[in-house]
């Protein structure tokens, strides 16, 4: 590397270092909380809406920290505040052992993104999927999330966009047949 890149790199550096300096003293300066503060309570948030919320089926504790105008946005399409916990009311329903497992989960200002396992067995009851009804068949599901959360001012969760392996959930809850092995 030459004196001139490095020279240009340092310069970028401080630059960031101090828009991010300036960042944090305006912040505490007109009211709202630190950025540590702030992320703290949308992690805060984010646990209890997975632990107290989604885990043990308190859908009243999920609308609460949801406004009347959120939207998530999936690989089913659209769903508002209503539609995610109709989701999750069926597919908790639909499994005997049902649990999500928290991997990973990062706050930044008024974003946060995450990584989740949602798991159990199909066992339960049918769910009503947008490829029509599925019926139980016994077998363990596993479905592996990556989040992304914005927060309005309130701290409340506003929007989401959300990915998964929808090819693969679908299979394992037998809407497709599982891929052969040595395919011929």
């Amino acid at each position: 590397m030459n004196a001139s890149r490095i020279t240009k790199w340092v310069v970028q550096l401080i630059v960031v270092v101090t828009g991010l300096k300036a960042v944090s003293f305006t912040a505490a300066q007109d009211g709202t909380p630190a950025p540590d503060e702030q992320s703290e309570a949308h992690r805060e948030t984010l646990f209890r809406f997975v632990d107290e919320g989604i885990v043990p089926g308190n859908f009243d504790l999920m609308i609460e920290l949801l406004p009347e105008d959120y939207v998530v946005h999936s690989p089913l399409g659209d769903l508002d505040r209503e539609g995610v916990v109709a989701f999750f009311s069926a597919l908790r329903a639909s499994m005997s052992d049902f649990s999500a497992v928290r991997h990973q989960v990062i706050v930044e200002g008024n974003l946060a993104a995450g990584r989740h396992t949602i798991s159990g067995t199909f066992d339960a009851a049918e769910f009503p999927s947008p490829l029509g009804v599925l019926q139980p068949n016994g077998q363990p599901v596993e479905l592996n999330v990556i989040n992304m959360w914005h927060f309005n001012d309130e701290g409340r969760i506003v929007e989401e966009w959300v990915q998964f392996d929808v090819l693969g959930f679908f299979t394992q809850m037998g809407a497709f047949p599982p891929p052969r092995a040595g395919l011929d």
